[in-house]
């Protein structure tokens, strides 16, 4: 058999593992059996009944993948996500950047920087500059999120696969257009107000500065 054969044979043999019952019974038994213990010492181990761990293992019942885990961690075991090439597949970013109301932006999505934040309709005001100019003080970037890629610049390898941080965002709108500064002027309320809800900033934000 070749090398090729060999590995299509263990991705399909995984791929059934994780649908066939009876393979997932049978690999709480194997755990049980390397960690060389009673279904009662495992119930006591997990802090379940006995009898969870017989429907567990006769597949009248599944544990959830919390509880799975756990089962496999006493037998030295982990529970790892598999791509069909063998790689493993980690978790997204858990520090990834968050809006408004501190919600991810949607998983399927790309996430990027454009610029600094101005609610919708600023830009027919005479308070624009001044307040892309807040932004940038503040670190406020207008982040836009879409199923496809929109920004000017390509995506890198890391956008593909993750969201990015407040702070790679932050830096991302630093390195793009810069606004103009010059005297700093108040900016009336009517100027700030958004016409449509935005995800990303809120007119509140620019009230932590005077």
């Amino acid at each position: 058999m070749t090398n090729e054969a060999h590995n299509h044979q263990g991705r399909r043999q995984i791929s059934e593992l994780t649908v066939q019952d009876d393979e997932l019974s049978g690999l709480i038994r194997r755990a049980r059996r390397r960690a060389k213990l009673s279904q009662r010492d495992l119930a006591h181990h997990l802090g379940v009944s006995q009898s969870a761990v017989a429907k567990w293992e006769t597949a009248r019942t599944e544990p959830s993948a919390r509880m799975l885990a756990r089962i496999l961690e006493v037998a030295g075991l982990h529970l790892v996500a598999v791509a069909d090439d063998g790689t493993r597949v980690r978790p997204m970013n858990p520090v990834a950047a968050r809006d408004a109301a501190h919600r991810r932006y949607p998983a399927h999505t790309f996430v990027w920087s454009e610029g600094w934040w101005a609610p919708e309709g600023a830009e027919t005001t005479a308070w624009l500059g001044e307040i892309l100019c807040r932004s940038a003080d503040l670190a406020l970037p207008r982040v836009r999120y879409s199923r496809s890629w929109q920004a000017p610049r390509p995506p890198t390898p890391a956008d593909v696969m993750d969201h990015p941080t407040w702070a790679e965002l932050v830096a991302e709108a630093r390195d793009g257009w810069q606004p103009r500064r010059h005297t700093p002027t108040l900016i009336p309320a009517w100027a700030l107000q958004d016409t449509k809800k935005s995800r990303n900033r809120r007119p509140g934000d620019h009230r932590r500065v005077a």
